[in-house]
Protein backbone atom coordinates (compact mmCIF):
# COMPACT_ATOMS: atom_id res chain seq x y z
CA UNK A 1 0.00 0.00 0.00
CA UNK A 2 1.35 3.82 -0.53
CA UNK A 3 0.65 6.87 0.97
CA UNK A 4 -0.86 9.74 -0.20
CA UNK A 5 1.16 12.95 -0.90
CA UNK A 6 -0.55 16.29 -0.95
CA UNK A 7 0.93 20.09 -0.88
CA UNK A 8 -0.44 22.51 1.57
CA UNK A 9 -1.94 24.12 -1.81
CA UNK A 10 -3.56 21.40 -2.11
CA UNK A 11 -4.85 20.09 0.31
CA UNK A 12 -7.70 22.66 1.50
CA UNK A 13 -9.22 22.32 5.08
CA UNK A 14 -12.60 20.83 3.64
CA UNK A 15 -10.79 17.89 1.66
CA UNK A 16 -8.79 17.14 4.81
CA UNK A 17 -11.96 16.85 7.06
CA UNK A 18 -13.77 14.83 4.34
CA UNK A 19 -10.96 12.51 3.01
CA UNK A 20 -8.27 11.94 5.29
CA UNK A 21 -9.71 13.18 9.26
CA UNK A 22 -9.74 10.05 10.96
CA UNK A 23 -9.65 8.12 8.34
CA UNK A 24 -5.66 7.64 6.85
CA UNK A 25 -2.46 9.04 6.98
CA UNK A 26 -0.75 11.11 4.30
CA UNK A 27 2.49 13.34 3.59
CA UNK A 28 2.04 16.75 3.68
CA UNK A 29 4.63 19.40 1.92
CA UNK A 30 5.11 22.60 1.66
CA UNK A 31 3.72 23.50 5.12
CA UNK A 32 7.35 24.12 6.80
CA UNK A 33 8.84 26.26 4.64
CA UNK A 34 8.75 29.37 6.30
CA UNK A 35 9.29 27.92 9.92
CA UNK A 36 11.72 29.67 12.30
CA UNK A 37 13.57 26.26 13.05
CA UNK A 38 13.37 24.75 9.55
CA UNK A 39 17.06 25.63 9.31
CA UNK A 40 18.40 24.11 12.53
CA UNK A 41 20.90 22.12 12.82
CA UNK A 42 22.70 19.33 15.17
CA UNK A 43 25.24 22.04 16.08
CA UNK A 44 22.56 24.96 16.07
CA UNK A 45 20.56 23.54 18.65
CA UNK A 46 23.26 22.33 20.83
CA UNK A 47 24.90 25.80 20.45
CA UNK A 48 21.33 27.67 21.20
CA UNK A 49 19.28 24.91 23.65
CA UNK A 50 22.21 22.54 24.78
CA UNK A 51 21.61 23.35 28.49
CA UNK A 52 17.83 22.12 28.02
CA UNK A 53 16.69 19.48 30.28
CA UNK A 54 15.02 17.01 28.26
CA UNK A 55 14.20 12.98 28.63
CA UNK A 56 15.88 10.28 26.80
CA UNK A 57 14.63 6.83 26.19
CA UNK A 58 15.65 3.44 24.39
CA UNK A 59 13.85 2.56 21.32
CA UNK A 60 13.24 -0.92 21.98
CA UNK A 61 9.64 -2.42 22.91
CA UNK A 62 10.92 -2.66 26.73
CA UNK A 63 13.34 -0.19 27.09
CA UNK A 64 11.24 2.76 25.69
CA UNK A 65 9.93 2.74 29.36
CA UNK A 66 13.24 3.40 30.78
CA UNK A 67 14.54 7.26 30.80
CA UNK A 68 16.69 9.51 31.67
CA UNK A 69 16.86 13.56 32.27
CA UNK A 70 19.55 14.82 30.79
CA UNK A 71 20.93 18.03 29.22
CA UNK A 72 20.43 18.20 25.51
CA UNK A 73 24.17 18.91 25.06
CA UNK A 74 25.02 15.69 26.88
CA UNK A 75 22.87 13.66 24.13
CA UNK A 76 24.31 15.61 21.56
CA UNK A 77 27.92 14.56 22.96
CA UNK A 78 27.64 11.19 22.61
CA UNK A 79 25.04 11.09 19.59
CA UNK A 80 27.65 9.18 17.26
CA UNK A 81 28.21 6.39 19.62
CA UNK A 82 24.77 5.67 20.58
CA UNK A 83 24.94 2.07 20.82
CA UNK A 84 21.87 1.60 23.02
CA UNK A 85 19.75 3.41 20.65
CA UNK A 86 18.86 6.05 23.27
CA UNK A 87 16.44 8.81 21.74
CA UNK A 88 15.25 12.64 23.29
CA UNK A 89 12.03 12.52 23.84
CA UNK A 90 11.81 16.63 24.13
CA UNK A 91 8.54 17.29 25.92
CA UNK A 92 9.17 20.71 26.10
CA UNK A 93 5.87 22.35 27.19
CA UNK A 94 5.68 19.79 29.88
CA UNK A 95 8.84 20.95 30.81
CA UNK A 96 7.85 24.42 30.80
CA UNK A 97 9.81 25.42 27.84
CA UNK A 98 7.18 27.28 26.31
CA UNK A 99 9.29 29.45 24.17
CA UNK A 100 10.12 26.62 21.73
CA UNK A 101 6.22 26.99 20.84
CA UNK A 102 6.84 30.15 18.83
CA UNK A 103 9.56 28.17 16.61
CA UNK A 104 6.77 26.54 14.49
CA UNK A 105 3.45 26.51 13.45
CA UNK A 106 0.77 23.62 13.12
CA UNK A 107 -0.96 23.66 10.17
CA UNK A 108 -4.96 25.16 9.92
CA UNK A 109 -6.23 20.95 10.10
CA UNK A 110 -4.28 19.63 13.23
CA UNK A 111 -5.63 23.01 15.04
CA UNK A 112 -9.39 24.05 13.67
CA UNK A 113 -11.74 22.66 16.28
CA UNK A 114 -9.06 20.78 18.25
CA UNK A 115 -8.54 19.96 21.76
CA UNK A 116 -4.56 19.47 22.63
CA UNK A 117 -4.26 19.72 26.25
CA UNK A 118 -3.46 17.39 28.75
CA UNK A 119 -6.01 17.44 31.30
CA UNK A 120 -4.31 16.99 34.55
CA UNK A 121 -1.44 19.58 33.87
CA UNK A 122 -3.52 22.18 31.60
CA UNK A 123 -0.25 22.11 28.89
CA UNK A 124 -0.58 20.91 25.57
CA UNK A 125 1.31 17.73 24.21
CA UNK A 126 4.05 18.95 22.18
CA UNK A 127 7.32 17.71 21.73
CA UNK A 128 10.53 17.50 19.56
CA UNK A 129 12.21 14.07 19.06
CA UNK A 130 16.06 13.66 18.41
CA UNK A 131 17.32 10.68 17.41
CA UNK A 132 20.85 9.04 15.73
CA UNK A 133 20.68 6.46 12.70
CA UNK A 134 18.22 3.21 14.09
CA UNK A 135 16.66 4.85 17.25
CA UNK A 136 12.51 5.62 16.94
CA UNK A 137 9.53 4.02 18.38
CA UNK A 138 8.35 0.63 18.82
CA UNK A 139 4.66 -0.48 16.81
CA UNK A 140 2.32 1.39 19.02
CA UNK A 141 -1.14 3.53 18.86
CA UNK A 142 -1.01 6.64 20.52
CA UNK A 143 -2.03 7.33 23.85
CA UNK A 144 -5.65 8.33 24.97
CA UNK A 145 -6.72 7.90 21.30
CA UNK A 146 -4.71 10.85 19.95
CA UNK A 147 -4.36 11.90 16.44
CA UNK A 148 -0.94 13.08 16.01
CA UNK A 149 1.14 15.04 13.47
CA UNK A 150 5.01 15.09 12.92
CA UNK A 151 7.26 17.07 10.77
CA UNK A 152 11.23 16.37 10.25
CA UNK A 153 13.04 19.46 10.34
CA UNK A 154 16.06 17.85 9.44
CA UNK A 155 17.39 13.81 9.04
CA UNK A 156 14.95 11.39 7.42
CA UNK A 157 12.53 8.75 9.45
CA UNK A 158 11.02 5.25 7.92
CA UNK A 159 7.22 4.84 9.05
CA UNK A 160 5.55 1.62 9.37
CA UNK A 161 1.62 2.15 8.94
CA UNK A 162 -1.30 -0.24 10.03
CA UNK A 163 -5.23 0.17 10.15
CA UNK A 164 -6.82 -0.59 12.86
CA UNK A 165 -8.56 -3.44 11.65
CA UNK A 166 -5.02 -5.36 11.28
CA UNK A 167 -5.07 -5.60 15.00
CA UNK A 168 -5.49 -9.16 15.63
CA UNK A 169 -2.07 -9.66 13.70
CA UNK A 170 0.17 -7.47 15.72
CA UNK A 171 0.38 -8.94 18.95
CA UNK A 172 -1.06 -6.17 20.80
CA UNK A 173 2.70 -4.51 19.84
CA UNK A 174 5.06 -6.80 20.62
CA UNK A 175 6.73 -7.26 17.30
CA UNK A 176 9.29 -5.12 15.86
CA UNK A 177 8.17 -4.58 12.00
CA UNK A 178 11.51 -3.55 10.87
CA UNK A 179 13.17 -7.31 12.32
CA UNK A 180 12.94 -9.42 9.77
CA UNK A 181 13.71 -12.62 12.35
CA UNK A 182 11.03 -11.15 14.70
CA UNK A 183 8.40 -11.07 11.70
CA UNK A 184 9.38 -14.59 10.88
CA UNK A 185 8.81 -15.82 14.41
CA UNK A 186 5.44 -14.21 14.36
CA UNK A 187 3.48 -15.08 11.19
CA UNK A 188 0.02 -13.87 12.26
CA UNK A 189 1.62 -10.33 10.69
CA UNK A 190 1.89 -11.65 7.71
CA UNK A 191 -1.94 -11.03 7.35
CA UNK A 192 -1.75 -7.62 8.00
CA UNK A 193 -1.20 -4.79 5.26
CA UNK A 194 1.38 -1.93 5.96
CA UNK A 195 1.94 0.97 4.65
CA UNK A 196 5.43 1.77 4.66
CA UNK A 197 7.38 4.86 3.51
CA UNK A 198 10.51 7.55 4.19
CA UNK A 199 9.59 10.62 5.60
CA UNK A 200 11.83 13.56 4.53
CA UNK A 201 13.22 16.74 6.17
CA UNK A 202 10.58 19.16 5.53
CA UNK A 203 7.58 16.85 5.34
CA UNK A 204 4.70 16.61 7.34
CA UNK A 205 3.04 12.88 8.78
CA UNK A 206 -0.47 12.74 9.85
CA UNK A 207 -1.41 9.72 12.09
CA UNK A 208 -5.10 9.29 12.95
CA UNK A 209 -5.98 8.15 15.94
CA UNK A 210 -6.08 3.96 16.38
CA UNK A 211 -3.83 3.89 13.74
CA UNK A 212 -0.51 1.69 14.72
CA UNK A 213 2.95 2.73 13.59
CA UNK A 214 6.38 2.53 14.27
CA UNK A 215 9.31 4.84 13.20
CA UNK A 216 13.03 4.01 12.33
CA UNK A 217 15.40 7.17 11.98
CA UNK A 218 17.32 6.49 9.27
CA UNK A 219 20.49 9.76 10.16
CA UNK A 220 20.23 11.93 12.91
CA UNK A 221 16.62 13.52 12.71
CA UNK A 222 14.72 15.96 14.32
CA UNK A 223 11.23 16.17 14.32
CA UNK A 224 8.43 18.18 16.04
CA UNK A 225 5.13 16.44 16.57
CA UNK A 226 1.48 17.47 18.53
CA UNK A 227 -1.25 15.23 19.99
CA UNK A 228 -4.83 16.30 19.57
CA UNK A 229 -8.53 15.04 19.44
CA UNK A 230 -11.25 16.77 17.00
CA UNK A 231 -13.33 18.60 19.59
CA UNK A 232 -16.43 16.51 18.71
CA UNK A 233 -14.84 13.08 19.24
CA UNK A 234 -13.23 14.52 22.84
CA UNK A 235 -17.11 15.73 23.67
CA UNK A 236 -18.29 12.41 22.55
CA UNK A 237 -16.34 10.63 25.18
CA UNK A 238 -17.42 13.09 28.06
CA UNK A 239 -21.01 12.13 27.66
Amino acid sequence: MTIDRLTINELSYDLFVSEYADKKPFILTGAMDHWECRPWTLEYIDEHYGDRMVTIRKSDIEGVKTFKQVKLSNYIEYIDQNDDKWYCDWNFTQLNQNDLDLVYSAPEYFTKDTLRADEETGRDWKWFFLGSKQTGTPLHQDFNSTHAWNGVIFGEKEWIFYHPDDSPYLYEGNINVFDEKDIEQKPLVQKASPIRFRQKAGEIIYAPRHWWHQVENTEHTLAVSENFWFTGERLANQI
